[in-house]
């Protein structure tokens, strides 16, 4: 049985919740990275679906043929925004957890293909086809044959998040563990009890919870990332340096590196574009990202890369792809600025080096070939 006092209240304490969400990221400086771009795209989706949710039940049973219309739009609207909502947040979880932009374009990638099957059979929907969803003769919604499609994709997305961070801790990946389960677990069985129990509207409340959990972590996990390059920052690299010292790995690679002429971009175009120059070049490092491929800007101009069980040989790999993708980016970004580095690299083993002395010389290894470039 339909309560539509009881919807109205659950969805409104839903949109207070988000207001909350979004109020406290105005508080924060404006996010440029993303990650960030993604998770406020999901506040937003969730914030329209619970005004969308609140008018299919306003809606259902209503006569008139613009009623019917809305009707469809409205209810096509949830499924597709319930599936996006999954698909960004395997990217969110994959992004928070690695760092890498490469492995979001991938995922992006694989989901596009089931999401759009899922955009084709709604649109079949509007001719009264009924796969997912149909509006009867009096107006009145009634499920597909086939909305578990929808249900499965959404589940399905939840799951590989899950199976992402278990797969991190369990290869001792670089990352402090991301609590996917504070999303997921709420998520998860607001969308199932709803599923069951039609007419109980608890599925976007429940993600309006769950939204403002990752929020108030993401609050937390900031302290450990550098806001304006959108990598790890120095006080999180020391964490990783200390867990080489006491760790068993066989190798560890790094590469110390600086911008050229960074001094002269401030100089010459003023802060703000050489604000930018860190943006870009963290964006570089960030496509380059891996697992085993940790970038850090540990202060200015100032970027560590670690390369964990990198050879001499995967090191100096490294070192060229970044140049490449530096030459790339000078040929078609179109900035005021152009892009080097001068670099140190080595790799060395953990347990029987002194990681200081380790790092001292790649400084050194870094200022010397930034000596040379001033003299060619």
């Amino acid at each position: 049985m339909i309560v539509l006092e009881e919807i109205l209240v659950a969805n409104s304490v839903g949109l207070l919740i988000l207001i909350v969400s979004m109020l406290s990221r105005v508080e924060m400086k404006k996010e440029k990275h993303v990650s960030g771009k993604i998770f406020s795209a999901m506040l937003w989706i969730t914030f329209f679906a619970l005004i969308a949710e609140t008018a299919t039940f306003l809606l259902d049973g209503k006569a008139g043929t613009m009623v019917r219309f809305l009707h469809y739009v409205t209810n096509a609207y949830l499924f597709l925004a319930s599936s996006c909502v999954g698909a960004l947040w395997v990217m969110f979880v994959d992004l928070r957890i690695f760092h890498s932009i490469l492995r979001v374009k991938k995922w992006f990638k694989i989901i596009l293909v089931p999401y759009i099957i899922l955009v084709v059979l709604i649109i079949c929907d509007f001719f009264g086809v009924g796969i997912i969803f149909s509006i009867n003769e009096q107006n009145v919604y009634q499920r597909g044959s086939f909305v578990f499609l929808s249900y499965a994709f959404v589940f399905g997305c939840y799951l590989t998040t899950l199976v992402l961070a278990l797969l991190a801790v369990k290869r001792n990946a670089h990352v402090r563990f991301f609590p996917v389960h504070y999303f997921v677990i709420p998520s998860f069985l607001g969308t199932l009890i709803q599923g069951l129990f039609y007419g109980l509207s608890v599925g976007w409340l429940c993600l309006s919870i769950a939204l403002l959990f990752i929020q108030l972590h993401i609050a937390n996990q900031n302290s450990y990332e550098d806001e304006l390059s959108g990598l790890y920052n120095r006080k999180y690299f020391g964490w990783m340096v200390e867990k080489q010292r006491v760790g068993k790995r066989d190798r560890l690679g790094a590469i110390t590196m600086d911008i050229d002429q960074f001094k002269l971009i401030n100089d010459k175009f003023g802060h703000s574009v050489g604000d930018d120059a860190i943006r870009s070049m963290g964006l570089i490092l960030a496509n380059i990202t891996t697992d085993k491929i940790i970038p850090f800007r540990i202060g200015g101009d100032e970027f560590v890369i670690l390369y964990i069980d990198g050879t001499e040989s995967d090191i100096k790999q490294l070192s060229l792809k970044i140049n490449e993708q530096l030459v790339e980016f000078n040929k078609t970004a179109e900035k005021p600025y152009s892009l080097s580095v001068s670099m140190g690299y080595a790799s060395c083993q953990p347990a029987g080096t002194s990681l200081d002395d380790f790092f001292h010389q790649l400084d050194l290894q870094m200022y010397k070939q930034k000596g040379e470039k001033a003299l060619s």
